[in-house]
């Protein structure tokens, strides 16, 4: 028993088990990145790997967010997955590499992870923030008065389990289709020659059978997908196999859903090659414990 041990025992049998651990952590990164590359999450009812771990693996929000933004750093840096396992680098580091990544896509990636290697966190951002050519993404924080709130919560009771910022995301995407609807009507009705030219007329009965949500459906579970946001039209028979643009042929799928098609059409492998295998472009948000109480976080698009 760990309480028979000597100090020198203690300490020792400690530093084993962090290292055991460092394995382990490197390990499930391989799971995931593995997970991800194949859109496996989908077959589960989960529009992205963030929501897969969170809801599937029971990662709090946080802990996701920083896994996902890891593997994320690892496309881009693969060298990052050696140094997690050999302990010289954190989550937390690996996260931040990935989005200092983001908006210094120029910059030796191997020479900033060296750089960053065995220091603090304080000193990371230190760091990274003396090489940063470019400015920080634009972000905007609102707070929303109580009364928009209870609006709000009625109108995301028909959004299932979508957060309050994902509702208004939605309810954005559905203005601007409006918009551009409207804005098709008062075009020219000339059809297209490009086979994947979806007519205004089907995508209007699409949009209305999908009822703003992702047509595509888990074989696990046999439910529907939940998602609501980047949606996208999708071939279900493609073009190159003979397939048309008509309503029967044409579905409306989240960004998840169709490259999970999109693997189990041509594979994970060649989904890689053609560089279109990647994270969900849309934005992750989950709620953060911070001094000044709950606030809304995000993981920004994917590389």
């Amino acid at each position: 028993m760990i309480c028979k041990l000597s100090d020198k025992q203690l300490v020792a049998g400690i530093k084993i088990k962090v290292k055991e651990e460092k394995l382990i952590v490197a390990e499930v990164l391989n799971y995931l990145e593995e997970i991800d590359k194949r859109k496996v999450f989908v077959d589960y009812g989960t529009p992205s790997l963030f929501k897969f771990c969170t809801r599937i693996l029971k990662y709090s929000d946080a802990e996701a967010a920083i896994r996902v933004k890891t593997i994320r750093a690892i496309k881009v840096a693969p060298i990052i997955k050696q140094k997690i396992q050999d302990g010289s680098l954190n989550l937390t580091t690996a996260a931040s590499i990935d989005s200092f990544f983001k908006n210094n896509r120029d910059q030796n990636k191997d020479k900033i992870v060296e750089k960053v290697c065995g220091r603090s966190t304080t000193e990371v951002k230190n760091i990274l923030n003396s090489l940063s050519k470019n400015p920080p993404p634009r972000e905007l924080k609102i707070t929303l008065p109580e009364h928009l709130l209870k609006k709000l919560e009625k109108v995301g009771l028909d959004f299932d389990d979508c957060s309050e910022l994902e509702v208004i995301e939605c309810l954005i995407d559905k203005y601007i289709e409006q918009i551009e609807h409207d804005k098709a009507k008062r075009t020219s009705t000339k059809q297209s020659k490009n086979q994947r030219y979806i007519p205004r007329e089907v995508r209007e009965s699409v949009d209305k059978r999908a009822n703003n949500r992702c047509e595509g459906f888990s074989p696990i579970t046999g439910k529907r997908c939940t998602s609501r946001v980047n949606l996208q039209y999708d071939h279900q028979h493609p073009i190159s196999l003979g397939g048309d643009s008509s309503a029967q042929n044409i579905r409306k799928l989240c960004f998840g859903c169709n490259q999970r098609a999109a693997v189990k059409a041509i594979g994970a492998e060649k989904m890689m090659q053609r560089g279109s295998a990647t994270l969900s472009p849309g934005v992750e948000y989950y709620l953060e414990k911070t001094d000044i109480g709950l606030q809304y976080s995000f993981i920004p698009p994917g590389n």
